[in-house]
Formats: C-alpha cells, sequence, structure tokens
C-alpha cells in the first residue's frame, strides 16, 4: 500500500519538475541556433531562432536581435530594390527596438537604440517612471490602490555563466547583446540637400599673355531635393560664380556666371554607410565676361556703366562628374564632398560698343572650349 502511494506521488510531481525544465532547455536551443545563423549571414534563419526563443522564454534582449535581424533583412531588401520588403523589414525592426526600450528603460544604450530607430524612420517612445507611493512600508493598499497602481516590474536575472547542463538558462543581458553585432547602420531616407562649395575651373584652350582666366576660382551655391524610394537620385540647381586671378594689372580679366541643373546619384559603401560614390551629369547656361582691372586702361567706349566691362557674350553647355561623400553626424546628415567635372561649353560672338577693343576674338578666346573643375564643400541634408 505505502509503495502503491508512494509511486503515485513521484508521477505527480514529475511533471511538475520537468515541465519548467523543458522551454528553458528548448529557448536555450533555439537562442544558439539564432546565433549561429546570424553569424553565418543567415538572416531568416536567425530570425525565426530567436523569434522562437522569445515565444517560449521572453526577454527583453532577444527584442534587440530580432531588431537586428529585421535590419539586415531591411538592408538586404534594399540592396536588390525591393521597396516592399525593405518598408516592411524597418516597421518591424522599429517595433522590435521599442519594446526593447519598453522593457529595458534604463538601458545603456538606450541613446543609441532611439537613434537608430529615427535613422528606420520611426519615433522613439519616451515613458515617464512612475513617481513612488507616498504611502509607508507598512502600510497596506487598499482595493482602489490596488486596481489603479501599476504592476511591479520583475528585475532582470542576473548574468548567468554558460552551464552545459541541459536546464541552462536562457541568457540575458550582456550575454545576449554578445551574440548579435549592434544595429546595422542606415542612412535616413533625406528630402533634400542645401549647401556650398569652392574650387578651381581650369580652361587649357585659354592662354594669353594679355588675359587672366586659363585658371579661374569659383564659389557654388547647390540646392535640391533626392527622389527615388532610397533617395539615391538628386536633381537640383545650382549657381556659380568664378573669377580669375590677378597676375599683372594690366591683363584683363576673364569672369563667368552660371546656372546649372544637377543630375546625380549617389551609391553609399561601408558596414557603416558614411561614404558614398557619386556619378552625374549638368546643364550650364553661362556668361562670360572681359573686365578691365587697371583704371588707366578703362575705354571711353565701355559695353556697361562701370566702366570696367569691355565684352560679354553667353554661351550653354553640359558636363558630367564624379564624387565621393562623407556623411557625418548621428543622423549622417552633414555632408562633407569633394567632386571632379568636366563640361564643354558654346559661347556666342559676344557684345560690345562699337569700337571697343579689345574684343573675345582679338584676344583669341575661343568661342566652344571644354572646362575641368575641381571642388569641394559641405552641404546639409533635411
Amino acid at each position: 500500500m505505502s509503495l502503491g502511494l508512494g509511486l503515485s506521488i513521484w508521477l505527480s510531481g514529475q511533471p511538475a519538475i520537468a515541465a519548467p525544465a523543458a522551454p528553458a532547455t528548448a529557448a536555450r536551443a533555439a537562442f544558439e541556433a539564432g546565433a549561429k545563423a546570424f553569424a553565418a549571414g543567415d538572416y531568416e534563419r536567425a530570425l525565426a531562432e530567436f523569434e522562437r526563443a522569445m515565444a517560449l522564454r521572453p526577454s527583453p534582449k532577444i527584442h534587440y536581435n530580432i531588431g537586428v535581424c529585421r535590419q539586415q533583412l531591411m538592408l538586404a531588401a534594399q540592396e536588390r530594390g525591393d521597396v516592399a520588403a525593405e518598408s516592411l523589414h524597418a516597421a518591424a525592426a522599429v517595433e522590435a527596438y521599442k519594446a526593447y526600450l519598453r522593457e529595458v528603460p534604463d538601458a545603456d544604450d538606450r541613446g543609441e537604440v532611439e537613434a537608430t530607430i529615427r535613422d528606420l524612420g520611426g519615433t522613439p517612445q519616451f515613458q515617464l517612471k512612475p513617481l513612488p507611493s507616498p504611502r509607508g512600508e507598512g502600510t497596506p493598499v487598499g482595493r482602489e490602490d490596488a486596481a489603479t497602481s501599476p504592476a511591479p516590474v520583475p528585475e532582470s536575472p542576473p548574468v548567468p555563466v554558460p552551464d552545459p547542463s541541459p536546464v541552462a538558462p536562457l541568457p540575458s543581458g550582456a550575454d545576449a547583446r554578445e551574440s548579435t553585432p549592434p544595429p546595422a547602420a542606415v542612412t535616413p531616407l533625406f528630402r533634400g540637400r542645401v549647401g556650398a562649395t569652392f574650387g578651381l575651373n581650369g580652361q587649357p584652350q585659354v592662354g594669353t599673355s594679355r588675359l587672366d582666366g586659363a585658371v579661374q576660382g569659383f564659389a557654388m551655391a547647390r540646392l535640391g531635393g533626392f527622389l527615388g524610394a532610397r533617395r539615391r537620385v538628386y536633381i537640383g540647381g545650382a549657381g556659380l560664380l568664378a573669377g580669375a586671378a590677378v597676375t599683372a594689372n594690366d591683363k584683363l580679366a576673364l569672369h563667368m556666371q552660371a546656372v546649372l541643373l544637377d543630375l546625380e546619384y549617389a551609391h553609399p559603401v561601408g558596414r557603416a554607410r558614411r561614404f558614398e560614390i557619386v556619378g552625374g551629369g549638368f546643364l550650364v547656361l553661362a556668361r562670360e565676361a572681359l573686365r578691365i582691372r587697371a583704371e588707366g586702361q578703362r575705354p571711353v567706349c565701355a559695353a556697361h556703366s562701370s566702366g570696367g566691362l569691355v565684352s560679354q557674350r553667353g554661351g550653354a553647355g553640359a558636363g558630367g562628374r564624379v564624387g565621393f561623400h562623407v556623411l557625418l553626424g548621428a543622423r549622417k546628415n552633414h555632408e562633407l564632398g569633394v567632386r571632379l567635372s568636366s563640361a564643354i561649353l558654346g559661347f556666342g560672338q559676344g557684345t560690345a560698343a562699337a569700337g571697343c577693343e579689345p574684343s573675345f576674338s582679338q584676344l583669341d578666346v575661343p568661342r566652344a572650349r571644354w572646362l575641368v573643375l575641381v571642388d569641394s564643400g559641405y552641404s546639409f541634408r533635411f
């Protein structure tokens, strides 16, 4: 009789002992499988395993790992041009990171994760900590207080030491974070750009002992917007002012003003996506002028009331460029760039007062010529 009773007690107690072990073991296996899949670059499988571990044994840090997997899948979709998948994974990554911050509001990396959420197009949710109750420690909580007071949040367990036993607990805290790298960097989808550049303009075909203009310094102001699902296409306008350096006061100076219509494509490179290789082209409407510097040489027949303008003419052309950008700042909205451009321009005959000399033709300034421009500058993305 006693033996049968003892056996029934043992059998009835067995599920109570084994039940907690099975989910923990399965969660540990799923987590480790997810970490291995992530290390191998199989982000689809890693995501599935982390989600399975989350279902078996929820942990705030697994939310973070799920967010990283979603972000990697978003970048893969971005590379292959799958806009729908890119948007889906970006939204899911935002929700996973938000869930992580909701459960660990005092996380050491909260600022970094919030910046990632913003880069993905989301808005971090800021939570206010509940005020402590003025009631003393020994005062019982009434029914009304119990119904309205927030439920206590269980503290995260201490970081466990890896245990080879089959019932080892699922890692949380630092161990879970070390299994995956930090979030993959994302370039925000900006709408526009405004900036300024400075450079040199070389015109090899302009060479005369009576003229300064073969090399000009110039300043350019730029404004435009980004197009496309991934905001890699830029279209905008620019204004350029160029002037020749002074080598002698008795020489004439060749100046240029131009308006450009830019079309560029930027390809991000590097894991952090803080670098861009740029290629594109532009159309130009230009005006160039001959000016006299020395007061004593100013002609009576000057073509402008200022007395220094001898002749002017308009022209147009087209060109292409390549460049390199570096994106700075937490949101990568500060752009430093360097560009190399080449263009072919054609000009008209030129206008001048009757009998006014010298003119473009007398100075042998070609009506059609090619230019090489090198510039660098700063732009703000918004």
